[in-house]
């Protein structure tokens, strides 16, 4: 049986007038799980109104929030080094997954962190003990909850599948560890043959600046054993564009069947950019206006999901 399916929405940008009217139209097609994105955890953490407000929005139209992005970038990734920052940190994932839990998450997606390493150039090997750290005292708390961190592949050095692969292994004893598989983003590392090193985008070669871009093959089976949910979108193999299924160049008929085959994976879920226009990942795939509810629903039924 194909695991659920748990839909991204920018419920952040909103007015809160117009939650029940999106939630409505997800739930006439039957949708009726979604996502804590980042803004919306964060905004649960600082604000206990903003707490309130979605339990009463969740009970009223029937819908659940069942995996979490947590908090991330330089200040809430797991590797920062700050060593004043940390404790906050610390203390607010704690708090997201107490949420996250609360709603009934299973999975809280977590990066291991690339803005140190990128912009501030401190090596990979030195800013690596901070994640493993960082999970060393959140691991018992997901534990606790009944929650999995589920740690991304991303396309920078400190976010490789390797890298992420060689972190979680560590921790391999623990029920609450395991991967979000990023479709996009290995993807963007994969070093297919039509590939040109010129293209890629700026930022991707800035990212990569110890020893040059190092392309990886095969992430996927890499971290398979160890994917508990993944985030499914397309690109063109040169940006982190968080395309629409089928807008970019992600071979779907071969990768669906394999996602759906990780022995451990709990959940899918959706992670596509709904605006059009262009954004600091490049310019967006998206038609005019932006991506709809209905192509969104429709486009994920395609790859088979319920």
């Amino acid at each position: 049986m194909t695991a659920p399916l748990c839909y991204n929405y920018p419920w952040h940008a909103l007015p809160d007038s117009l939650y029940p009217r999106v939630a409505r139209e997800y739930l006439d097609y039957g949708v009726d799980t979604f996502v804590f994105s980042d803004p919306l955890i964060k905004a649960c953490i600082a604000d206990p109104e903003r707490l309130s407000f979605l339990r009463c929005f969740t009970r009223r139209m029937g819908v659940k929030f069942v995996a979490t992005h947590s908090p991330f970038g330089s200040t809430y990734d797991l590797n920062i080094p700050e060593a004043e920052r940390r404790p906050i940190m610390l203390k607010d994932h704690v708090r997201a997954m107490e949420i996250s839990a609360e709603f009934g998450a299973k999975t809280y997606t977590m990066h291991v962190g690339a803005y140190h390493h990128c912009t501030k150039h401190i090596p990979v090997q030195d800013l690596r003990p901070n994640a493993i750290a960082s999970l060393e005292y959140l691991l018992p708390y997901a534990e606790k909850l009944g929650i999995v961190i589920a740690v991304e592949n991303s396309f920078e050095p400190t976010n490789s599948a390797k890298e992420v692969y060689d972190l979680v292994k560590q921790f391999d004893s623990s029920p609450a560890i395991g991967v979000c598989y990023d479709t996009g983003h290995a993807h963007f590392m994969a070093p297919y043959p039509w590939k040109k090193r010129e293209k890629y985008a700026s930022y991707q070669n800035n990212s990569w600046w110890e020893n040059g871009i190092i392309e990886e093959a095969n992430a996927l089976e890499t971290l398979q054993d160890y994917v508990v949910t993944t985030h499914i979108h397309d690109n063109t193999g040169y940006s982190d564009l968080h395309s629409m299924p089928f807008d970019g160049t992600i071979d779907w008929d071969e990768l669906m069947p394999k996602l759906f085959n990780c022995p451990r994976v709990l959940e899918h879920q959706t992670e596509i950019n709904f605006s059009d226009g262009s954004g600091w990942a490049g310019q967006a795939l998206a038609p005019t206006g932006g991506y709809s509810i209905k192509s969104q629903v429709e486009t994920f039924r395609k790859l088979g999901f319920n």
